[in-house]
């Protein structure tokens, strides 16, 4: 029942509304699927009648098979509802070349974690060390790591978009980190010359 209700918001209510998905989407998740490999097939095919590409809802109608809703919370929710998402792949894809693109995801996103847990290490000496001032740009450069380059990340990942994986992914979270571990030199160094 709760898996035809999500269906049922998924493709029924936009629809109803006269809505599309990129009207609540707008933004990062629009612009990683228009630079991923399907989104610029699907600019090219613009007008024709017989296409290619998916869609949004092509791809996502899947995920929404999952037993939780797409917008799930759980680290388990999240990966049933990747492989119910992968499975649509295969609707056009080779077993061979679905399973290749999911593990060059899944590696990515580790780099990623990585990434996060590296910088979240620092942040933790640094809650030790600075004061108020100094942590809080600490903080902040942490946020960004956490909160937009890693969403930058996965969003190029799930969507094939080589921009998003890498400039605003991967690169976006190595400038982060050099970012958090200079902050937190200078506020070593400055401490140092005070004394």
């Amino acid at each position: 029942m709760r898996q035809a209700l999500w269906l049922l918001l998924l493709i029924a209510l936009p629809a109803a509304a006269g809505k599309s998905c990129v009207d609540c989407h707008a933004g990062a998740a629009e612009r990683s699927w228009a630079l991923s490999k399907h989104g610029v097939i699907a600019r090219i095919e613009s007008g024709r009648e017989r296409k290619r590409a998916p869609d949004c809802a092509a791809c996502h109608a899947f995920e929404a098979k999952a037993p939780t809703p797409p917008h799930y919370t759980k680290k388990t929710s999240r990966q049933q509802a990747r492989e119910q998402a992968t499975a649509g792949c295969g609707a056009c894809h080779s077993p061979r070349y679905v399973t290749e693109q999911l593990a060059a995801a899944q590696r990515g996103l580790a780099i990623g974690e990585m990434k996060r847990r590296e910088a979240e290490a620092l942040v933790a000496l640094a809650r030790k060390e600075l004061t108020a001032t100094e942590l809080a740009q600490v903080e902040k450069l942490f946020a960004t790591l956490r909160d937009e380059n890693l969403r930058e990340l996965r969003l190029g990942l799930a969507h094939q978009s080589p921009d998003y994986q890498w400039w605003l992914g991967q690169a976006a979270l190595d400038g982060s980190l050099l970012r958090i571990k200079g902050a937190l030199g200078e506020a070593r160094r400055s401490r140092a010359a005070a004394r």
